[in-house]
Formats: structure tokens, C-alpha cells, sequence
């Protein structure tokens, strides 16, 4: 069977995979931005997996709740900046979460901590 493609067509990357494990929400705010400031601070105290993830969460909990968006939910927000405050076997245990599989804040504390 012959594969009818191009080489244009066969070298063309796949699309498919790439998506997220967490999934956010649409964000329909007006002048909503998330600082890089805050994005430090998350990035100051980051989980690599071998620390206590409650002691994470209590941090990053704290650290979210400085910002407020009249039209954002803050847990929005967590799930936003979440990614930002992993690194080593923590963002590795990320990533192999299926796509699309982290649909709330409840979801991914469940997953972190169990």
C-alpha cells in the first residue's frame, strides 16, 4: 500500500500530545495579567518531590492568595502558577500526567499528595 502523502506532508510535526494536564478555564477578565513578580515568588520555593508537599502547599497557598482579580477565581489562579512551582522529579511527575487530567484545584492536590 502506497502512502500517498508529500515529504511536506510527512515531515510536518504532530499536533497531537502537547496539551496540558491541567486544564484552565477560559479567562474572560479585562486587564488580567499574571505579574512576573508573582511568578518569581512561586519559582523562590519550588517542590522538587522530595520535600513535604503540605508544607508546598501551605507555601504556595499563601503566596496566591496576594493576588486577587475581581473577575478570576483565585483557584484559577493556583492552577495557573501551579506548574511554575515544580522542578526536578516533581515537574517530571507532571508532565506524565495524562493530558486534560487536572480539572480542578481539588484534582491536582489529590494527585500531589497521594
Amino acid at each position: 500500500m502506497a502512502d500517498d502523502r508529500t515529504m511536506a506532508q510527512m515531515l510536518q510535526a504532530p499536533i497531537e500530545g502537547y496539551e496540558d494536564e491541567i486544564v484552565v478555564s477560559p479567562i474572560n477578565a479585562n486587564n488580567f495579567e499574571l505579574k512576573q513578580t508573582l511568578i518569581n515568588l512561586v519559582q523562590s520555593n519550588q517542590f522538587t518531590g522530595r520535600q513535604d508537599p503540605h508544607n508546598h502547599l501551605r507555601f504556595f497557598n499563601k503566596v496566591t492568595s496576594t493576588f486577587r482579580h475581581q473577575e478570576v477565581p483565585n483557584t484559577t489562579v493556583k492552577l495557573l502558577l501551579f506548574p511554575f512551582s515544580l522542578e526536578g522529579e516533581a515537574r517530571i511527575w507532571l508532565d506524565k500526567e495524562p493530558s486534560r487530567s487536572i480539572l480542578t484545584w481539588e484534582d491536582l492536590v489529590s494527585k500531589l499528595i497521594n
